[in-house]
């Protein structure tokens, strides 16, 4: 009896890290801006996103970069800069939800996205949010290699 207990508590401990594990996911994007790149984090409001941006100059001329809030961060030729950005669970919704559009690839397999828009602008306010999905974007001017590495959980 006491085998099928401890039994019982290996099948319920598994189960559980399975489901938790299975709620995350992860962010790796890369790319190469050549003279202007708009970089646009999303995620759906019930889900908690946290990355890290790395945005490498490249070439004799500095990189400029452009915060949705007008705040300009200047980064000298060959240097690196480096920011983390944060969005937090802000809602909740039921039912079942999917988004598409230039910037912004969203559903419930898929609760986060990063997306680089060339030579483009994303025209929405700095942070704004709907009752469903949440966006953060700025815009890289110049020659960089601009990296968004993170990770999101569902919950």
């Amino acid at each position: 009896m006491k085998k099928l207990w401890i039994f019982l508590a290996l099948v319920v401990l598994v189960a559980t890290q399975v489901a938790v594990l299975s709620s995350f996911s992860s962010i790796s994007e890369y790319t190469w801006a050549d003279e202007s790149v708009t970089v646009v984090i999303s995620k759906l409001v019930y889900a908690h996103l946290r990355v890290k941006v790395s945005i490498s100059a490249v070439g004799n001329s500095g990189t400029v970069l452009l915060f949705s809030n007008g705040t300009q961060k200047v980064i000298p030729a060959s240097s690196s800069y480096t920011f983390s950005v944060a969005m937090p669970n802000s809602g909740f919704f039921g039912g079942s939800f999917s988004t598409q559009s230039e910037a912004i690839n969203l559903s419930d397999d898929h609760p986060i996205n990063v997306a680089f828009l060339s030579n483009g602008t994303f025209t929405q306010t700095p942070y704004w949010e709907t009752d469903k999905v949440s966006v953060y974007w700025f815009t890289v001017q110049g020659n960089a290699h601009i990296a968004v590495e993170g990770m999101g959980a569902g919950f």
